[in-house]
């Protein structure tokens, strides 16, 4: 082989190294533009994945806290009191607060503000089946339900219930966690929002989720009373020489350093009781000023109304105390058409009785019913009906010894 050939042979195979490396430099930079494109196509798509689940969650935290950290200190809260703490009500904020419930409207009778659970959604169903916001509206009333926050609750989420304030416009919910021994915050909370957003209400009526009441009737019931409009003054079922209970296994056990005085003043239950935005601005105000107390009503209608000299007005009369006569009145109503002798009561566990019990009753509303011979305490045979909550029953085989 000459050197001429040898010369060819070699610049032939340059050039086609030349295309090799041009083809794979090609090849590299259109792989490198895909991957590229792969990469970014995700990183958007990632970006809107969050997006879109972060606008599915209610601004709930002002401050972004770690959060195994925020949930212990949240269930510290819950389960221990909170008797060296001053009531705070300014330093929280409303998730939801429905603010125009009222707004222009000067002919509103009373708000009702309705302590309620967060997972009871079936008990809050029931009473807007009984009587809508427009129902209301027709009666000058107007009704809020008051809820904290339980973000391990099984039953509904945050989403839901935020759903459900969206759907109805009636829900007032705080950021204080759900506890029993949180209650005096959705209370307190419950007065502050309508001492600010429904003081043009005549009467607040508080009351809580698990009452049955005779709605149509409450107007009777608020005309009766002849309360003063610009005095502190409280109408309910009266309690009175209660004292706290000192047994560590009782439900209802305060130590002395919560509560120190061997008798609770006069108070009204929570179960059901009327005031006026003025007397509940005034509550409000006070109870920045004074320790935290967790059995809502003693504080708010004993402890607190007792250092504004409120007045209390006995309307125990319209009480049931058994929701067993709740339900002897749904019977005789619908079985012989007998006036019902109470007009709030408990309803025993049954959610539905809200609904069944004001749906009967529209007929003696119509005066379509007959005065009863004989009170209803001395008639009534019900069977007892215990409520096993949302659990299941479990049955096993024991040996006797």
């Amino acid at each position: 082989m000459n050197t001429k050939t040898c010369l060819i042979l070699i610049n032939d195979a340059e050039q086609k190294l030349k295309k090799y490396v041009a083809h794979k430099t090609s090849m590299n930079m259109v792989q490198a533009k895909l991957k590229y494109l792969i990469i970014t196509t995700i990183a958007i798509s990632a970006v809107s994945v969050l997006y879109l689940y972060s606008s599915t969650q209610e601004e709930v935290y002002i401050k972004i806290i770690d959060n195994v950290e925020y949930q212990k200190k949240e269930q510290d809260m819950a389960q221990h009191s909170q008797s060296e703490k001053l009531f705070d009500i300014d330093n929280f904020h409303y998730i939801q607060h429905n603010s125009n419930t009222c707004k222009g409207d000067t002919s509103i009778k009373a708000i009702f503000l309705v302590t309620s659970y967060f997972g009871n959604v079936e008990t809050r169903s029931a009473m807007r089946r009984a009587f809508s916001s427009e129902d209301l509206k027709h009666l000058n009333f107007r009704r809020v339900f008051l809820l904290g926050r339980a973000p391990s609750d099984k039953y509904t989420s945050q989403k839901s219930v935020a759903d459900e304030g969206q759907r109805f416009g009636d829900l007032i919910q705080g950021n204080f966690i759900e506890a029993y021994k949180n209650l005096t915050y959705k209370h307190v909370m419950g007065l502050k929002w309508a001492s600010k957003f429904c003081s043009s209400a005549k009467y607040i009526v508080k009351m809580d989720d698990d009452i049955v009441v005779n709605i149509e009737k409450v107007t009777e019931l608020l005309d009766s009373l002849k309360m003063p409009s610009r005095k502190n003054v409280i109408a309910g079922y009266i309690l009175r020489n209660m004292q706290p209970i000192r047994e560590p296994a009782n439900k209802w056990y305060i130590t002395a350093e919560e509560y120190n005085s061997s008798r609770y003043p006069p108070f009204v239950s929570g179960w059901f009781y009327v005031t006026t935005p003025e007397t509940a601005a005034n509550l409000v105000k006070l109870s920045k000023t004074n320790k935290y107390f967790w059995i809502d009503d003693t504080y708010v209608t004993g402890i607190l109304a007792n250092q504004l000299k409120i007045r209390h007005f006995d309307i125990g009369k319209y009480f049931a105390v058994h929701s067993e006569y709740m339900e002897c009145c749904l019977d005789d109503i619908r079985r012989k058409n007998l006036k019902c002798d109470y007009l709030i009561g408990p309803n025993g566990g049954n959610n539905n009785l809200f609904y069944e019990f004001n749906n009967a009753v529209s007929i003696c509303n119509l005066n379509l019913c007959k005065d009863r011979m004989r009170p209803l305490n001395e008639t009534c045979v019900s069977k007892k009906v215990h409520s096993l909550g949302k659990g299941k029953a479990s049955i096993r085989n024991y040996k006797l010894h």
